[in-house]
Parts: structure tokens; C-alpha cells; sequence
């Protein structure tokens, strides 16, 4: 490897061409209006912290850029702006994207692309006929039968045109479907405003494993109409490729269209390879044909010996996956024995100081100081997070390996107790932050033996010595207190009886010292009244819980 330059180099055509002025100041949806494919996909919003997350599956369809682009106004200027809805279908109520978009600014992009090499070889032109009929002309304002004699009238004694019938309404209208003017009309609803058109409909979608260069034909913005060049020579396939983009110091890639469409890609890649060698993995040296395929009886077995979803095995959201994992799990508790400790860590990126100031620096191009950071509104911060979650997640990992490290350290928290292994799970919450679950297995960590009391108070010391719930502030431990202490919000209240509760069980009852609860034996029964009165003071401790956490 000595000498040699690394496949991810970006002097083997990774490297991203300049974006003309033309491209930057585009805007989403007037980049679909020039770009040959559209991506259909259901982004939503998710939780409080407004992160985006995707429903369903993406649909790729080939668009006619020159007629798109002939749906805009008939005349315009460098200020004209007009509303733009677009359609799945034209029968759909909702509209795909809804934007005001800038004929101009569309055009002059257009004008540049068609001029691009993968413009050229995709047959991709602009008819300039309909362009050149109404640069010059003008548009009359017509409101009533008189204003139209008047410009008949002043149309004669211009010599525009002798024919005497001739008036605006003659015209060709720029959009059959919806008529903008600027007056509405009360009766209509104000969901017909704008133009509204439906480029793909009755195309017949594209397989994005088998359109090679659906990258660059959907989003001209990030690639500028130019095809990506990889050396001959350099093996790169597309996992890599996409790793490039999304790390590169060059952020056009993370935007979050992109992100969803290299993700679903990647998957239908992983699905397709999954399929061709689940089908080659054949029983009896017996190859599976399409007739076998196309019998019921013979899917429906395949179903029960769990043959037909191994293919699933790719995508960590199905139960395909988890079935591997949890084999994986039951494994390491057979090799190592019951794991000592479970921790449960989230991602708070709005209190990162550090990660706000990764991530102005990234997108703004602006170095800000750790003081500046944490003085940052709520909103600000979270819209840095939303336009960059490649970086957020990379620095998640990032704190996660340090954890890790800290943990594995002779002179770390598990002092006398070495990290032997650790099996971790990393999920997303609604709100769309990383979540993970981790099972430790620490050395020479006591056995817990319920007939041997011994056994009992090793574990009571082990749990002292790891473990402190004291509120009273250290130099050091003040702000992680402050991370600990649970504060009630609406994921954690339910309604029983009529009564808000904490699902978990918080506040807990307080303790003089470190006790291992049992369950009562069969012997150990309560009568009436003694459970009666356990219940009256329990609930008598929850009220006085109750108050002291309101009053902090």
C-alpha cells in the first residue's frame, strides 16, 4: 500500500465540479423543473426538533424538461415571481412541492445546462419558439367588456392586427388548468392559486438500479449537468462513492433529498444482491425456477422455514434482522455469561457547545466561541442540526468511541473492573436522534446469588462503588447531575385512573442505603388491611416526591 493513492481519493473523479452562479440561487422545486428525473418521496417532519424522516419507498420518473419549463409565464422579468404547485397527478388534492418560483432564474439555468455534456448525450433541448413568440409582447389588463374595446381600439390604430374579431381572450393561455390574475374570486378556493402541472404523470417510473445515471440527471444542482468521471483503473463501488459525498468538505450533498435518495438506492442495491444470492443458496443442488416462483404452496413453504425473508437481512428495520442480532446476543451471554452492566445513552446535539460550533463552521463558514455557542437560540440550533445530519451522527459516533475509550481505561470509572466485551444497539427516536443500548461484560464483576448472603453484599458494594444517586454538587459533577435529573414531559405521562403518572416510575422512593429487593415467598403473605396501609403510604410518598421535584 506503500505509494499507493487510496480508492476514496478525490483525484480519481470524486471530486465535485464548481457550481455556476445560475445553479446556487436555485431553489428545490425550481431545480425539478429542470432536472430530466424526479425523485417522489414522502419526507415529513418528525418530533419538536423538526428533523425529517421518509415514508415509504422513492419513485423514480422521467420528466420532459423543455415542457416543464414552457408551463411558465409567457413574458417575465429578473423580479417576476410566480406560484407553482407539483402534481403526482392532477386529480391529487395535495400538491408534491408548492413553491414561488422565479422564471428567470429558471431559465438562465436551463440555458446553461443544455449546454452540458450530459445534457447533450440524455437528447435534453430547450424549443426556443416559444420563448421568442412572447419576448417581446405585451400583456393587456383586461377586467370588463369595455377595457376589451378599448384595446381593440388602440390595437387598430397600432397596425398590430386588421382582423376586427381579434381580442386578448385569443390568446394562447399559458395554463388551460388554473388562470392567475390579480383579482380572486371569493367563490374559489384559494387551493386553486398558482399553476399547477403533473410532469410525470403517465410516465412509466424508472428502476434507479438500471437509470446509471439517475445521480446526476435528478439533481443538476449538486452535480451541475456533469457526469461523474472514475478512473478506469480505481474499483469503486457505489457504498464508497456515496461515503465520499456525504463526508466531503463540500456540504451540497447534505442536504436532505439527497440523503433519502442515496439511502433508499443503497437499500435497493442491498436488496438486489440479497435476492440473487438467496437464490443461488439452493437445497439439494436443485435451482429454483420461475415456475417454482409462481407456486403458491411453494412461497408459502419457503414462509414457514423463514427461506423467503433472509434476504431482509440487510435492513436493520426488519424482523429478518433483528432475528440475526438477537442470535448474536445469545451467543455472547453463552461465551461470557450474564452481562454486568445496560446503559442507555441519547444524543443531545442542542446542548453540544462544541457540535454547534462544528456545524456553524461547516455551514456558515463562520468560527464562533464556545460562549457564543451556548448563548445560541433553541431554533438556531436546531435548524444547524437539521442541515447537516451526516455531521451530527458522525459526531455521535465520535463521543460513542470516546465513551468507549474512557471506559476501557485502566485509571477510568471501571477501575478494578476491565471492560471485557460489549454488545451495542443503535436505534433513532421519533425526534430523529441516534438512541443506543449497550450490554457490558466486566471482569471479576460479583455473581449475584440469592442463598448466599455473601454473595449479596459484594454486589451491594460493586453497585456503591459504580453507582451514586447523591444530589449534593461536586466541582466536577454539578452539570451531570443536572443531565440526569429526569424532568416530566408528555413521552413520559400516562393517564391511569384518572391520575398523570411516569411510565418510568419516577420520582423513586428513597433509599437509607443500597438494598436488592426480593418478591415475597409463598410462605409471606399480607393481609387486608396491611396491604391497605402499604398503599396509603406509598401514595402519601409519591405527593411528597411530588412537590419537592415541582419545587426545583
Amino acid at each position: 500500500m506503500l505509494g499507493k493513492i487510496p480508492n476514496l481519493c478525490l483525484s480519481n473523479g470524486l471530486a465535485f465540479y464548481e457550481v455556476p452562479d445560475c445553479l446556487k440561487i436555485l431553489t428545490e422545486l425550481e431545480e425539478r423543473l429542470i432536472s430530466p428525473r424526479i425523485p417522489f418521496m414522502v419526507i415529513r417532519t418528525l418530533d419538536f426538533c423538526k428533523q425529517f424522516g421518509l415514508k415509504g419507498n422513492l419513485v423514480n420518473v422521467h420528466m420532459n424538461v423543455d415542457t416543464n419549463v414552457s408551463i411558465l409565464l409567457r413574458s417575465f422579468s429578473d423580479t417576476h415571481a410566480i406560484q407553482l404547485k407539483l402534481m403526482r397527478q392532477m386529480k391529487n388534492k395535495n400538491a408534491f412541492m408548492y413553491e414561488t418560483i422565479r422564471p428567470k432564474v429558471v431559465h438562465t439555468a436551463i440555458k446553461y445546462l443544455v449546454e452540458q455534456e450530459l445534457y447533450k448525450d440524455e437528447g435534453i433541448v430547450i424549443s426556443n419558439n416559444w420563448l421568442n413568440e412572447y419576448s417581446n409582447g405585451r400583456e393587456n389588463f383586461v377586467v370588463n367588456d369595455e377595457d376589451k374595446k378599448f384595446v381593440e381600439n388602440e390595437n387598430t390604430g397600432k397596425g398590430f392586427d386588421d382582423d376586427e374579431n381579434w381580442n386578448e381572450c385569443d390568446d394562447k393561455p399559458i395554463n388551460p388548468k388554473a388562470t392567475e390574475t390579480l383579482l380572486n374570486d371569493e367563490i374559489d378556493d384559494q387551493n386553486n392559486i398558482g399553476i399547477k402541472f403533473a410532469p410525470g404523470e403517465n410516465n412509466k417510473p424508472i428502476s434507479i438500479l438500471m437509470d446509471l445515471k439517475v445521480d446526476e440527471l435528478t439533481f443538476p444542482k449538486i452535480y451541475c449537468g456533469k457526469q461523474r468521471k472514475i478512473k478506469p483503473n480505481v474499483k469503486l463501488t457505489y457504498a464508497k462513492i456515496a461515503k465520499s459525498e456525504l463526508r466531503m468538505f463540500d456540504r451540497r450533498c447534505g442536504r436532505v433529498s439527497k440523503l433519502f435518495f442515496t439511502y433508499k438506492k443503497l437499500q435497493t442495491r442491498k436488496f438486489s444482491d440479497a435476492i440473487s444470492i438467496n437464490l443461488r443458496k439452493t437445497k439439494n443442488t436443485k435451482n429454483v425456477t420461475a415456475t417454482q416462483m409462481l407456486n403458491r404452496d411453494y412461497v408459502n413453504g419457503l414462509i414457514h422455514n423463514d427461506d423467503a425473508f433472509t434476504f431482509l437481512r440487510c435492513d436493520r428495520s426488519s424482523p429478518a434482522f433483528w432475528e440475526l442480532k438477537k442470535k448474536e446476543v445469545m451467543a455472547m451471554i453463552r461465551q461470557l455469561g450474564c452481562p454486568t452492566l445496560f446503559l442507555t445513552l441519547s444524543a443531545a446535539e442542542t446542548q453540544w457547545s462544541e457540535l454547534i460550533i462544528i456545524l456553524t463552521q461547516v455551514l456558515e463558514n463562520k468560527v464562533i466561541t464556545l460562549e457564543e455557542a451556548e448563548s445560541m437560540s433553541y431554533e438556531k440550533k436546531c435548524d444547524l442540526i437539521r442541515n447537516d445530519h451526516v455531521t451530527c451522527v458522525r459526531y455521535f459516533e465520535h463521543r460513542l468511541k470516546c465513551l468507549w475509550e474512557i471506559l476501557s481505561a485502566p485509571c477510568g470509572p471501571l477501575q478494578g473492573y476491565e471492560l471485557i466485551d460489549k454488545y451495542v444497539r443503535t436505534e433513532f427516536q421519533v425526534r430523529g436522534s441516534p438512541h443506543v443500548h449497550a450490554l457490558l461484560w466486566l471482569k471479576n464483576a460479583p455473581k449475584y446469588d440469592e442463598n448466599n448472603p455473601e454473595s449479596i453484599e459484594r454486589c451491594i458494594e460493586f453497585i456503591d462503588k459504580l453507582i451514586s444517586v447523591s444530589s449534593k454538587p461536586t466541582k466536577f459533577s454539578e452539570e451531570l447531575i443536572n443531565l440526569q435529573r429526569h424532568k416530566h414531559s408528555h413521552t413520559c405521562k400516562t393517564y391511569v385512573k384518572d391520575c398523570i403518572k411516569c411510565r418510568f416510575g419516577i420520582p423513586y422512593f428513597p433509599m437509607r442505603k443500597t438494598m436488592i429487593l426480593e418478591p415475597f415467598s409463598d410462605d409471606e403473605k399480607l393481609t387486608k388491611k396491611e396491604r391497605e396501609e402499604i398503599s396509603k403510604n406509598r401514595q402519601n410518598v409519591i405527593k411528597e416526591l411530588d412537590k419537592i421535584s415541582k419545587s426545583r
